[in-house]
């Protein structure tokens, strides 16, 4: 038997949807069909919905479950965000009204970690491997999402098929200074400081995050930094100037706090079921990975490198690795009996 299931990706600036066949007796799990829309480009979450509806052929209240993988938090009733949705996102008036089946509104990284549990990760068309270390299926992994901001999520499968998945907020670590690296490595992150305290990025006595250096913003910062005669700060402007190969040095410098945060991050959780690599920003500079700078950046922190060397480290390319997680999700979560769960 087949099950669609709509996944949603909805973001601060946008929304993706697509509909994942679920086939029961494979396990199976299939993109058959998907679409994305700016959420400025709709009235109201009624709107979006029915433009939604519209390009997958498929009503909302006709799929056999729903998952929205979104950023914020979402209260049981409405999803909120620090920086604020367009218009209100009441998603539990609307799931009564439309007579949805069942649903589920949940961390945004939350479904990239679940992809991690099918069989989507033996793909080497979505999947590049930074290392070649065998994957610990029962092990802690991590997806770790660089794009509007800095998410992290944890889970862990069980040998049932269920999963647990972890609840934190590690983009907003503070940057420490590294036990072991360069001196030209500290004198640079140095200057970086003073210049972002000097644009007051960053208040007098106020700690630098990874999120203000790894993000869309974050890249705009370090190229002004190494750029300050530049006169347009858009993200995608800049982005574009990296990705051309216009300043190899904010490309090199990048990759370093990258590196540094994956080390931070691999010290925290051990993860030997591996860090999964993701989002807008990494899908349009997958060439930091080229950079030594990255490495140097992991083994800036030395402690237990020989077994952090053994966790498996990749990048997850394109959108489907987040409609599939939130596919397994919704069949794990929504859709399996309790008596079957672990």
């Amino acid at each position: 038997m087949v099950k669609n299931i709509i996944s949603w990706d909805l973001g601060a600036t946008k929304c993706a949807a697509a509909i994942v066949e679920y086939h029961e007796d494979t396990e199976e799990y299939k993109c058959k069909k998907q679409y994305s829309v700016r959420l400025s480009a709709c009235r109201s979450l009624e709107d979006l919905t029915s433009q939604l509806e519209q390009a997958l052929g498929l009503k909302m209240r006709d799929a056999d479950a729903i998952c929205i993988g979104a950023a914020g938090f979402y209260d049981g009733s409405q999803l909120l965000h620090d920086t604020g949705y367009p218009y209100p996102m009441h998603f539990a008036k609307l799931a009564e009204t439309e007579k949805w089946p069942s649903y589920a509104v949940i961390h945004d990284y939350s479904p990239i970690v679940c992809s991690t549990f099918t069989s989507s990760m033996k793909d080497p068309q979505s999947v590049i491997r930074l290392n070649q270390r065998e994957v610990n299926p029962l092990g802690r992994r991590i997806a770790l999402g660089v794009g509007t901001g800095l998410g992290l999520k944890d889970g862990i499968l069980f040998k049932c098929g269920d999963f647990w998945l972890g609840n934190n907020e590690t983009g907003h670590i503070g940057v420490s200074i590294p036990p072991y690296t360069y001196s030209h490595y500290h004198e640079r992150h140095d200057e970086f400081v003073k210049f972002l305290r000097s644009e007051s990025v960053l208040g007098a006595d106020e700690a630098l995050t990874f999120e203000k250096i790894l993000s869309g913003k974050g890249i705009v910062r370090l190229y002004r930094f190494f750029h300050p005669e530049t006169s347009d700060h858009s993200p995608e402007i800049i982005g574009k100037k990296i990705s051309l190969g216009e300043s190899n040095r904010v490309r090199a410098f990048f990759a370093w706090y990258l590196g540094l945060f994956v080390g931070t991050v691999q010290l925290a959780y051990m993860p030997d079921g591996g860090i999964w690599i993701t989002g807008g920003v990494i899908q349009n500079h997958m060439n930091v990975f080229s950079c030594a700078e990255f490495f140097h950046g992991i083994e800036a922190s030395p402690a237990f490198l020989t077994k952090r060397q053994e966790f498996p480290l990749g990048v997850l390319c394109g959108a489907e690795h987040g409609f599939v997680g939130g596919a397994y999700y919704a069949v794990k979560r929504l859709l399996t009996p309790p008596s079957k769960a672990c």
